[in-house]
């Protein structure tokens, strides 16, 4: 049996929810293992995942999500915070009828996928978060800029599929002239902007990312199997947030690749892809939080959130028409 990979439509929100199915051929002497989610970061989409894919699906069935408001799912009017998110992905879940089941998220994808413990509780069996945000504070300028003056809420979609380009460049992720070209055209959809927006305004302020996974850790009754996955020369989030995991959590297994970005998925692929698999097939330890650790933002007093800065609108109208 050959790998396969189908996509697929289901309707939600009054839009639909896109994402492929990955399956590959059976192991030796039978049994299927358990079926494997996988939720991309950022204004990616679920075709992030197409280096990797193929080598997770042999025995399995794995799920690329494309989430509202990026690849080929709709930009529906909502709040697209966290807890919004892993909602939607919960329902879908459900609808995939997967009781139990392995979790991947990279990026905004990881933050989400530590919300569906919540969502889901006892049903996610391991979880590996690839450079996810929700692990410490630091994040990206660009982001924090972007988040703080509402910029991107203004965006045009011409502007938003050149970003798209550009942001790549910077970026890396080895995506090809194929990849980057259809990134670029999906960003460009109406809808985007709005989607991006709202996203940074509920994740990230001036001084960082807003939530943490302790914020939320006390109300779940026990962890699953947890992996940590990060590329040393992250340009976004910095990987010591991989290291720092060990600080409030034993238990958990981590790895950091010297060669990777923040996409170590496509940029050590090669790598990643046996160290997953040992991980989603292998006993693991159950992970503790460690007594007395708390969020690094928990004890701070909530400041007010900016409005839209009043130079935004004019300078999004001036860059559009230029591009």
């Amino acid at each position: 049996m050959s790998i396969i990979c189908r996509g697929n439509t289901r309707p939600f929100c009054g839009g639909d929810l896109h994402w492929e199915e990955w399956t590959g051929p059976q192991p030796h002497g039978g049994g299927e293992r358990r079926p494997l989610v996988l939720v991309h970061g950022l204004t990616d989409s679920c075709r992030t995942w197409n280096l990797v894919a193929p080598a997770l699906s042999a025995g399995r069935r794995v799920f690329a999500i494309d989430l509202p408001g990026h690849g080929r799912s709709s930009r529906p009017d909502a709040s697209y915070d966290a807890a919004w998110y892993a909602r939607v992905v919960a329902g879908w879940v459900d609808t995939l009828g997967l009781d139990e089941f392995d979790l991947v998220g990279h990026s905004l994808g990881g933050g989400i996928a530590m919300r569906l413990l919540l969502e889901l509780p006892g049903r996610v069996q391991r979880l590996a978060l690839l450079a996810a945000g929700g692990l410490g504070v630091e994040v990206a300028l660009p982001l924090r800029l972007a988040a703080a003056t509402g910029f991107l809420d203004l965006a045009a979609p011409l502007l938003m599929g050149v970003g798209t380009r550009a942001g790549m460049m910077v970026l890396g992720g080895n995506f090809n002239a194929s990849e980057r070209r259809h990134l670029a055209r999906i960003n460009a959809k109406p809808g985007t902007g709005r989607a991006l927006a709202r996203t940074l305004r509920s994740t990230v302020d001036l001084k960082g990312q807003l939530e943490h996974f302790l914020d939320h850790a006390h109300r779940l009754g026990q962890l699953p199997p947890l992996a940590i996955y990060w590329g040393e020369r992250d340009p976004v989030i910095p990987a010591r947030h991989a290291q720092e995991v060990t600080r409030y959590l034993e238990g958990v297994r981590v790895r950091r690749f010297a060669s990777a970005g923040h996409y170590p998925h496509r940029e050590a692929a090669t790598e990643l892809v046996p160290e997953l698999l040992r991980f989603l097939e292998e006993p693991q330890p159950t992970p503790r939080i460690r007594p007395g650790t708390r969020a690094p933002r928990a004890a701070l007093p909530e400041r007010p959130r900016l409005a839209a800065a009043p130079f935004a609108a004019p300078l999004a109208r001036k860059i559009a028409g230029l591009v």
